[in-house]
Order: structure tokens, then C-alpha cells, then sequence
């Protein structure tokens, strides 16, 4: 299996207008813009992946985070599935560019309903909280260090991840939604008038609809 420590979030983006949407090869999903954001959640199901054809193993991953779209800073937190041998594996995981991913000590199994609030504590500082609503459970995880964030976006978002430089074979997935908000300049806004997302490599892999607090992601 392919550790998220190993892996390097990577915006790739065509276009960057607010309320419209744009492609990436590796996001998809919705990414609100402005200033002053300083804490974002949402709310996601831990998906059955599937192989795509001619796969051997795929993986997708889901998070939410502050930044990223339109700079190099972001603080994120999420979960990351992967599907190999047959076998599906979900870990949990937090990260503050340009450091790695870290794992997080928290059980993920497949069907799981997570909810994570990232939130800033300072322009180089974070606290990560990802909840296991289907268990119980919880984990808060700090993060550090990384370059300075702007404030100047909020996302919901499923990703093909990279490992080394390259993207890593992007799973099938069953239509997924995330429910969030954001808190911007001290009051908690929606995703509505978010920028979507959708994935494109060789063909559009992924799709973004969004209606009033959830976003929702179609495979392609």
C-alpha cells in the first residue's frame, strides 16, 4: 500500500474563476475563494472503490483544507482509500505543504460517515479534527511549520493523490457528496458560489455539482 506519508498534494488547475467551473487533473470537487478564512469542515462517507479497467490497484482520496487553490500553502486533513489484492484499506491523515502527510491514529473502515474541521491557529500553524461519526471516535492532529497561509480559500474535495511525482492510479468511486461550511471573517458561510472542480487526465474522470451545503461528485 501506498502510505499518505509518502504522497504530495498537488493543485493542478486550468483556470481559477470564482463561480465557474474549471479542470485539474488531479482535484475534484469545490473551492470557495475570498479572504479571511480561517476554518472549514465537512462531511463524507468512506466509499467502496473499484478498479477502473486496466487498473491493479486504485485509490482516491477525500479532504477539506484551507488554501491551495490559488497558492502554494494549504493545511488539509482527510481520509485515503486504496483497493489492492482484492482488499480495501482506509487511513485517516493530516497535512500542513510542504511537508508530508502524516497518518493519524484513527480507525477508518469502509462505509464510515468522517467529519473534519481544519482550523487555523495562526498563518503557520493548525489544528486538524477528524471524527469518526460512525464509531465514535476522534483524533485532533497539529501541524506546523509550513508555509505561510494566505486565508484565501476554502475546499471540499476528492483527489487522485501523487507518490514521488507521479499520480497515483485514480479508483472508481459510487456518486459522493461532502457537507460542509467555512467560517470567513468570524461567520460561518456555505460552499455556495464555490469554484467546481472537475477531473480531467486523458478523459473527465470526475464531476462537481453543488446545491446549497453539499457538494456532490459524480465518477465520469
Amino acid at each position: 500500500m501506498i502510505k499518505v506519508g509518502e504522497a504530495r498534494k498537488r493543485n493542478r488547475l486550468n483556470g481559477r474563476a470564482a463561480g465557474a467551473t474549471v479542470t485539474s487533473s488531479n482535484w475534484c470537487g469545490a473551492a470557495l475563494t475570498g479572504s479571511g478564512f480561517t476554518s472549514v469542515v465537512g462531511t463524507w462517507t468512506v466509499p467502496t472503490i473499484t478498479l477502473r479497467s486496466g487498473q491493479s490497484s486504485g485509490s482516491i482520496s477525500q479532504w477539506v483544507g484551507i488554501d491551495g487553490f490559488s497558492d502554494s500553502a494549504l493545511i488539509q486533513g482527510g481520509t485515503l482509500s486504496q483497493l489492492s489484492g482484492g482488499r480495501q484499506s482506509n487511513v485517516a491523515w493530516t497535512e500542513m505543504l510542504p511537508a508530508a502527510s502524516r497518518d493519524v491514529s484513527l480507525t477508518v473502515d469502509t462505509g464510515d460517515s468522517i467529519t473534519t474541521n481544519v482550523t487555523m491557529t495562526s498563518t503557520t500553524s493548525g489544528t486538524v479534527t477528524i471524527k469518526n461519526n460512525s464509531r465514535g471516535t476522534s483524533i485532533v492532529g497539529t501541524v506546523s511549520g509550513g508555509t505561510r497561509l494566505s486565508a484565501s480559500s476554502a475546499e471540499w474535495i476528492l483527489e487522485d493523490f501523487e507518490s514521488g511525482s507521479s499520480l497515483v492510479a485514480f479508483a472508481g468511486f459510487p456518486a459522493s457528496t461532502f457537507t460542509g461550511s467555512a467560517v470567513r471573517s468570524g461567520s460561518s458561510v456555505s460552499p455556495s458560489g464555490s469554484t467546481l472542480i472537475d477531473l480531467v487526465q486523458n478523459s473527465e474522470l470526475c464531476s462537481a455539482t453543488l446545491s446549497g451545503t453539499t457538494v456532490s461528485l459524480r465518477d465520469s
